[in-house]
């Protein structure tokens, strides 16, 4: 009688035991995972400020220009969207440009847009992105906006994360942006793994058990 309370009182430790150690096993793939991914993640926001604030430089040159008499505000602008629209990078990011009315001024994906007014417009979720480009850089000056759009060519939003950047003498915002959806998935499909092998340990530890 006393052996068999040993006994079962032994394989409770023993069921307590594994149950933790794989419970932390995931916990630890789990974080890794996480901090894995927002590095890369944070490493493509970083490359997609640099290419912003390069597009930033390269209007302010068409700027000094006009200041400078050599070309007239209408040719400066003009040049400046004409260098931008063709800038590709990464997956075939983009460079676009809205102004500080909320209308866009260029979008090299999304000709249609030009000209209009982007107040209204929102995504999925209900989240006016042209406002809030505009409310970052009136607090900031420039910073990163999360928000849902299509891939070029698709139709489906998915999550983006943009960096603006205004240019105060034309009343521009520069921006351009990265999908993070490809990244967020990669994490949701490894967390569902690491969970299968925790389920397949705990069944092949009660198998043995028993």
């Amino acid at each position: 009688m006393q052996a068999s309370r040993y006994s079962g009182g032994l394989a409770s430790r023993l069921w307590w035991l594994v149950g933790l150690s794989l419970a932390g096993f995931a916990a630890l793939a789990g974080v890794t995972l996480y901090f894995d991914i927002r590095a890369i993640e944070e490493e493509r926001q970083v490359a997609t400020r640099h290419i912003v604030e390069s597009a930033h430089a390269v209007v302010a040159r068409f700027h000094d220009m006009q200041q400078a008499g050599q070309l007239s505000e209408a040719d400066a602008k003009a040049r400046a969207l004409e260098a931008l629209r063709a800038v590709r990078y990464g997956d075939n990011d983009y460079i676009f440009v809205s102004d500080m009315a909320v209308r866009s001024v260029m979008h090299p994906i999304k000709p249609e847009l030009d000209g209009k007014d982007l107040s209204q417009f929102k995504d999925p979720n209900g989240f006016a992105l042209f406002n809030a480009f505009v409310a970052k850089v009136r607090k900031d000056g420039k910073g990163f906006v999360e928000y849902q759009w299509p891939r070029p060519g698709k139709e489906l939003p998915v999550d983006k994360v943009s960096y603006v950047q205004g240019f105060e003498p034309w009343g521009w915002v520069v921006g351009s942006g990265i999908y993070v959806d490809d990244l967020r998935a990669v994490f949701l499909n490894q967390m569902m793994v690491d969970g299968a092998i925790v389920l397949s340990a705990l069944a092949v530890a009660g198998y043995l058990f028993l």
